[in-house]
């Protein structure tokens, strides 16, 4: 096992050859992808091994990508110098048995800068740990020129989150979108199919609903809207990360400064009433943020919809 000292000589040798293994969640590895980008700006060999990212792969044309392993064997990332992973979680089984560089990113305290948002601590910890002059903040991510459908009137609205208690109230959505509605907006609530069962509080208000059938399709579908509102999600990051402004809605004010974007312009909000206690904060957080305070937002990050033209 290397040490401490090797692993940061490792890290900033520009002839190592650098695996990278995604997050299985959604917002660590486009979180990720800042680094990866800088990486790969910067000349070094990196190869990302991830399935959401995979699913993606269209939307980052310069970044060598594939599907996680299936497992891991002494041959399955034999080529690279340095296996690199966001969190401990993210580590496979047998990738210590099988590397001796095995690294997680968490594990350095350059990584746990308080009170800064992650894709700053990504892009900070490129100069830090992996010795990249002037890293940029960028993903890598490029929105196709001709996307399949595009409606500058729509508002994607997203109500779940992989944490239930990260949910807002279904009812104040509802509302929420009849506003948008009167105003002139389209607003569009993005499900899967498996969270249909879950919500068919947006049918019984009437409200249109759109079911995707993939990340890839869910990044067009939101990169050809007008903007996004929804839960602290991994889909949030997707809108962000395809440049859509957006109001997002956080438990916690250390949370949403951590995990707020640094992509796109929006307003990542918390509860407009003082709630002093972290058990108060994870259970009525939810109806401490009020519909006034998100429409209030709403219209300040989208202003007014386009005029429609003839």
């Amino acid at each position: 096992m290397a040490s401490d000292t090797q692993i940061r000589q490792a890290l900033r040798d520009p002839d190592s050859k650098i695996g990278f293994v995604m997050s299985s969640r959604i917002g660590d590895s486009l979180v990720s992808m800042v680094l990866i980008h800088n990486l790969i700006r910067s000349g070094r060999a990196v190869q990302v091994y991830g399935n959401h990212i995979h699913t993606l792969r269209r939307w980052f044309p310069d970044t060598p990508i594939q599907r996680t392993p299936d497992c891991v064997t002494k041959d399955t990332f034999a080529a690279h110098d340095v296996m690199l992973h966001f969190r401990p979680t993210d580590v496979l089984p047998g990738t210590h048995d099988h590397h001796d560089c095995t690294v997680v990113l968490d594990d350095f305290p350059e990584h746990r800068r308080p009170l800064t948002s992650m894709v700053r601590v990504h892009q900070e910890v490129c100069g830090t740990l992996l010795g990249i002059c002037e890293p940029v903040i960028q993903t890598g991510l490029v929105v196709p020129e001709t996307l399949a459908d595009t409606d500058p009137r729509r508002i994607i609205l997203h109500p779940t989150a992989g944490d239930r208690r990260r949910e807002w109230l279904p009812v104040r959505f509802a509302n929420l979108a009849a506003r948008l509605h009167d105003q002139g907006w389209r607003p569009e609530f993005v499900t899967t199919a498996d969270e249909i069962e879950g919500t068919g509080w947006i049918e019984d208000h009437r409200l249109t609903r759109h079911v995707s059938s993939s990340l890839d399709a869910l990044a067009e579908r939101l990169a050809g809207s007008a903007g996004f509102v929804g839960n602290d999600s991994g889909v949030a990051h997707l809108a962000r990360c395809v440049g859509r402004p957006f109001v997002s809605l956080h438990i916690r004010r250390k949370v949403a400064i951590r995990w707020r974007p640094g992509w796109t312009e929006g307003c990542a909000l918390t509860p407009v009433v003082p709630l002093l206690l972290k058990p108060l904060k994870e259970r009525f957080w939810a109806a401490a943020t009020t519909l006034r305070q998100v429409s209030a937002a709403v219209d300040r990050v989208f202003g007014t919809p386009p005029t429609e033209t003839l």
